[in-house]
């Protein structure tokens, strides 16, 4: 599986979410710790650490386990499930070209169903990170996207050019990923599995998008600015009530949504 700064989170982060939360989040407001899966006493302190404990260790954790150091099976998976696309690269271009073709889903449909297996198989091995940070903190985890897109996250922890958990890429070029991100989302979808999970996940990613294009974040910053409260409660409202067929429409826009900033 190619391991490239432009695009390093965007296929098994695929699996990332939280089972029907859309229907119980709100974008502003705080939960007890007693509400997270893990209290913030269990994450150690970690020196120049800039930004939200939880989400800090939140996006780490999924890293280390499905990207620094995935299991066989994950990586198995992966391959199966792009080659048929052309290969992880070809993820995006491929789903634009279903996209445009006149006969989706059913023309994206007999390229991933095959492997259905494989997208079974992501879904089932990374569910369990996030019920273990954010199982009972739906709103928690909408934060840690937020601060994600926003680029917020300081870890140094990581080797250079991956400092900061956010959607990386290699200026003066955009990211690719979210455009990568989006078919594993709505595959998921189309094969029934878990739709709720994967539909609000697909929405998350579409306010980490967007808020990541508003805010253009420096890749290895410890300093990069919050967007205005504002900006991202419109941003985090607008993508939260989107229909799935709204959202397949929203990534057909490359690289930056139509609608930026508007709310």
């Amino acid at each position: 599986m190619p391991q490239n700064t432009m695009d390093r989170r965007g296929v098994l982060r695929a699996a990332a979410g939280i089972a029907g939360a859309a229907a119980a989040v709100t974008v502003a407001g705080a939960l007890p710790a007693s509400a997270h899966g893990r209290s913030r006493s269990e994450f150690p302190e970690v020196p120049g650490m800039v930004g939200d404990r939880r989400a800090n260790e939140f996006w780490y954790e999924y890293d280390e386990r499905f990207y620094f150091n995935p299991t066989p099976e994950s990586v198995e998976a992966v391959d199966a499930i792009v080659k048929p696309l052309g290969g992880f690269t070809k993820v995006d271009s491929a789903w634009a070209a279903t996209r445009s073709d006149g006969r989706y889903p059913r023309s994206y449909l007999e390229l991933i169903r095959p492997n259905r297996d494989a997208f079974v198989l992501l879904s089932n091995a990374q569910r369990d990170v996030y019920r273990e940070f954010y199982g009972n903190d739906p709103e928690g985890l909408v934060r840690s996207f937020q601060d994600f897109g926003q680029g917020v996250l300081f870890d140094p922890r990581r080797s250079a050019g991956n400092k900061v958990h956010m959607m990386n890429f290699t200026p003066p070029d955009f990211t690719h990923a979210y455009h990568r991100w989006h078919p594993f989302l709505a595959g998921f979808r189309l094969l029934d599995i878990d739709v709720k999970w994967w539909t609000h996940i697909n929405r998350l990613a579409g306010v980490a998008w967007e808020l990541q294009s508003i805010g253009q974040p420096a890749i290895d910053a410890n300093d990069n600015k919050r967007l205005p409260r504002r900006t991202v409660h419109g941003v985090t409202r607008k993508w939260l009530h989107r229909s799935p067929a709204q959202l397949d429409t929203a990534f057909d826009t490359y690289p930056y949504p139509v609608d930026l900033g508007k709310f």
